[in-house]
């Protein structure tokens, strides 16, 4: 096998493909990627056993064949490199790496050891734009659970239902919604939100076709392929905790909102960040406290309608969530102390947040 291809091409390339590479594992082949020259392209592959991608890229190839080498290891050699084009040749279990005048010998492996790549899905779920799918995943991906024991939690519900297309995610104390209309049949996944950190952004027009089948999800664009292991369920029933009527309504600009949160939560407790707001006619007193810290309260305007009512919220989750919303204006909608506030971006309709307040018995004014 020899090969000559772009530094840059090949630099931008890997450093998407090495994501997948698992940072701690007594799988040892899982550190290596494959890399296959054939048809005037460089094919190359890499996994962590749930998930494989593939990526074929232009190269100048002299010479087909295959290898199994370190991913991370090609990766820096290239990033280092300072020449255009990098000539790769191997010989004798050896990959000869020759960057300008640097040259490299690094160990390969037999390709054969690579783990079995499972058959790409065949039924195609529906397609969409490459950015939609980052804005909704960016708008969702955040307030996935920690918590491994909850695993059905730990990935991004995406579900297709009446004509919509939809992004969940939760982690039990609050939740993420994000919509988009789309026609594709009815049915629902949980996909590890590793597979969307493998995906390439910031190509405006790119189309990203989706497939699916029993216990495996596919995707295709541009250059790439991937297959993802599904997260087995079921997904929390997300819709019974949405609630659908309201005794308070709060329209408030998201930055003097921000700015005062992160004014009052300096002296709130460290562990639970907790905030107490009151929301009332003449805006929302924001208060906080903390034995070993102090007190802090701030009153900020707002339109509201309806009962007040005070709740108390974590404030880096609301934080968290202002920062994820586009408009200048957010609306909070109540229900009451112990029920979730839903968040939106005012005329917004596609993405919406629930929050739900903390248990704090009392509160010394």
């Amino acid at each position: 096998m020899e090969f000559t291809i772009n530094k840059n091409l090949l630099s931008k390339t890997l450093a998407n493909i090495v994501k997948i590479i698992p940072p701690k594992s007594t799988y040892t082949i899982l550190q290596n990627i494959v890399i296959e020259a054939k048809d005037k392209k460089l094919h190359i592959q890499a996994t962590d056993l749930d998930i494989f991608i593939k990526k074929v890229i232009p190269a100048d190839i002299k010479d087909e064949g295959k290898v199994l080498i370190p991913g991370k290891k090609i990766l820096e050699i290239t990033k280092e490199a300072n020449i255009d084009s990098i000539t790769f040749k191997l010989k004798e279990l050896k990959l000869q790496i020759k960057a300008g005048s640097a040259h490299f010998n690094i160990p390969s492996l037999d390709y054969q050891e690579f783990p079995e790549v499972p058959k790409f899905p065949t039924k195609k779920w529906f397609t969409m734009g490459v950015e939609e799918l980052h804005a909704m995943v960016d708008a969702t991906m955040f307030m996935v659970a920690r918590d491994m024991s909850r695993r059905p939690m730990n990935g991004i519900l995406v579900q297709a239902k009446g004509g919509e297309l939809r992004m969940v995610t939760t982690d039990g104390a609050r939740l993420a919604k994000s919509v988009k209309a789309e026609e594709a049949p009815d049915g629902d996944l949980i996909v590890a939100t590793k597979v969307f950190d493998l995906l390439d952004y910031g190509e405006d027009d790119e189309k990203l076709d989706v497939y699916i089948e029993e216990r495996m999800m596919g995707m295709k664009y541009r250059n790439t392929a991937i297959i993802a292991r599904l997260i087995e369920g079921p997904y929390p029933n997300y819709e019974t905790v949405i609630p659908t009527s309201f005794t308070g309504t709060c329209t408030i600009d998201k930055d003097i909102l921000d700015g005062a949160l992160k004014r009052v939560s300096l002296v709130a407790s460290p562990h639970i960040k907790n905030v107490r707001f009151d929301f009332k006619e003449s805006g929302i007193h924001l208060s906080a406290s903390s034995p070993d810290i102090g007190e802090a309260k701030e009153e900020v305007s707002c339109a509201y309608e309806g009962e007040p009512v005070g709740l108390w919220f974590n404030a880096q989750f609301v934080l968290e969530t202002l920062r994820h919303l586009s408009s200048e204006e957010v609306v909070f909608q109540l229900t009451s102390q112990s029920t979730a506030a839903v968040v939106l971006a005012k005329a917004v309709d596609n993405l919406m947040y629930l929050l739900m307040p903390l248990r704090i018995d009392s509160w010394e004014e």
